[in-house]
């Protein structure tokens, strides 16, 4: 596999290269490696270093690489980006959950920021509330005033949690799971317990 990159940024990577020339009536025409002066990527010419110059056309580097590494690397930077940008608020709760799999696993004993988010053994991901250091009987799954639970795309009816605050508080329209019945919010920021207040008791 070819890695093409120009000015230290990657253009992207092919399996075989098209090598160019400029012939004699100045058209690019195709030739073996050895005579060429550039190549064609995604339909655009290159300029090889070393090589005869191509008018207009930028000079590229070529490396050869292993295809597999590459695409772990790739995949490796993407995943943290995905996790960065949604500690950070960029990415919703929902689309996280769909790939809980990028996610760092919860352990003790380690220093944990508000925002940071981890899987748990349940499958879950869970956001944390505020600063701590985590201790084994601190689970996520049971420890509400430390991490709140990114809600299962799939699970139509999470289970309620008590909200802390304003940040984990339910919008309008939420559904949710409450003492063995089905839960909508009437009301944005909610944070009361439902049949309490604030929450509308769906029946079949």
């Amino acid at each position: 596999m070819y890695k093409l990159s120009r000015n230290g940024e990657s253009l992207g990577m092919t399996e075989a290269l098209t090598y160019i020339k400029t012939a004699a009536n100045g058209c690019y025409v195709l030739c073996p490696e050895p005579e060429a002066s550039g190549i064609v990527f995604s339909g655009v010419i290159y300029h090889l270093p070393g090589r005869p110059e191509l008018a207009g056309a930028d000079t590229v580097a070529v490396e050869v690489v292993d295809a597999g590494a590459e695409i772990e690397k790739t995949a490796t930077t993407n995943g943290i980006v995905f996790t960065t940008m949604a500690e950070a608020g960029n990415i919703d709760d929902v689309t996280a959950a769909e790939h809980a799999d990028l996610f760092s696993p919860w352990a003790y004993p380690v220093n944990y920021t508000a925002g940071q988010i981890r899987r748990y053994t349940d499958g879950k991901l869970y956001k944390c509330l505020q600063a701590h250091t985590s201790q084994a009987d601190w689970t996520p799954d049971t420890a509400v005033s430390l991490w709140v639970s990114i809600s299962d795309p799939a699970e139509e009816w999470p289970e309620w949690s008590q909200p802390q605050g304003a940040h984990d508080a339910y919008e309008q329209g939420a559904k949710v799971s409450h003492n063995e019945k089905h839960w909508t919010s009437d009301v944005a920021n909610n944070v009361w317990e439902p049949g309490v207040y604030g929450w509308t008791e769906v029946t079949d």
